[in-house]
């Protein structure tokens, strides 16, 4: 039997930026995906496309629900998503409102690919192992950790993502 591709949906940040050395500033050209597929020797199947490439800070109104269209539309029921780390939360708790029966994860970059001691090598195979493990739910997988869309946050201030503290109950304090 056949295994089903894995649809990968590359939306661009820092992920898939390149150096240009004229305007001495972070780009998109290309999405660096499908040479970083072939590079590793991925044996499975994939669906490859890309959505956009921007930044996710830049994201205009629709660009995330064009995401979710995707999701939605496609005939896979296990996605990639390559997305900046800055909205990538965002764009996680929109397609988890949807309820879909789908395994969707989200990935991306601090350092683009391009850079050395980027982290978007070892995230890109961590989600595409997440994806084939978990059950349908959206998720994010980013530096060796997976969070449920519903209770995730990026700490701007270390720079990674983390799970959101459980608020307590009314009128209790923290002392047992």
């Amino acid at each position: 039997m056949q295994e089903e591709p894995i649809r990968v949906l590359v939306t661009g940040g820092t992920f898939d930026k390149s150096y240009d050395s004229r305007r001495g500033e972070l780009t998109f050209t290309t999405s660096h995906v499908e040479r970083i597929l072939a590079m590793v020797q991925c044996r499975r199947e994939v669906a490859l496309e890309t959505v956009m490439l921007k930044d996710s800070l830049y994201f205009e109104p629709g660009d995330r629900e064009k995401i979710l269209e995707r999701c939605l539309g496609c005939p896979e029921s296990r996605i990639l998503i390559t997305h900046g780390t800055d909205t990538m939360v965002e764009t996680a708790r929109l397609i988890g409102r949807q309820g879909l029966r789908k395994t969707v994860v989200l990935t991306g970059a601090m350092v683009p690919v391009t850079v050395t001691g980027s982290d978007a090598l070892f995230n890109l195979g961590f989600a595409f192992c997440a994806v084939q493990a978990l059950p349908p739910g959206v998720s994010i997988g980013m530096n060796g950790r997976i969070f449920a869309w519903d209770s995730v946050r990026k700490n701007k201030d270390l720079g990674e993502f983390e799970p959101l503290t459980p608020p307590r109950a009314p009128g209790r304090s923290g002392a047992a």
